[in-house]
């Protein structure tokens, strides 16, 4: 009996450090990530892709990412490639858009995926305070659904 719950004991402990070791690799992946690491293909779709060590990182992880992702889609450096891992992540919840509805102002191009305005200009991707927001609480709901 001794011994079994001996053997117990060093499970639950060495579980609660591992995950407390992702935990701490997680928040270290997000913190790194920037929106140079998203991309669009346009083809017959309109897909979101991402490149780059840290965001294949954090989609391994999979959707035990999902709650520390959403805390970033706000923030105008890591929203949309955030959105993009977690489409990525979801990728059996949601469906290509068909391609190209592409609008044009100003030099920009802009495109909705997975929900997301998303802007480019220059190859650089990026949205909008408001539509990183509105993202957010999108991501939210369906986190808790």
């Amino acid at each position: 009996m001794k011994k079994f719950l001996s053997i117990t004991s060093t499970l639950f402990f060495f579980t609660f450090n591992l995950s407390i070791a992702q935990k701490k690799n997680l928040d270290s992946l997000i913190q790194n990530i920037n929106n140079k690491d998203a991309y669009i293909v346009l083809v017959k779709t309109m897909s979101p892709r991402i490149h780059g060590d840290l965001a294949n990182s954090i989609v391994a992880i999979g959707k035990k990412a999902t709650p520390e992702l959403i805390k970033v889609l706000d923030n105008k450096n890591k929203g949309v490639i955030a959105h993009f891992i977690l489409s990525e992540i979801w990728k059996d919840n949601w469906k290509e858009e068909i391609c190209c509805n592409v609008t044009n102002i100003d030099n920009e191009e802009i495109i909705i995926i997975n929900g997301l305005e998303v802007h480019i200009k220059d190859n650089i991707l990026f949205s909008t305070i408001e539509s990183l927001n509105k993202n957010m609480e999108n991501w939210k709901k369906f986190w808790h659904a």
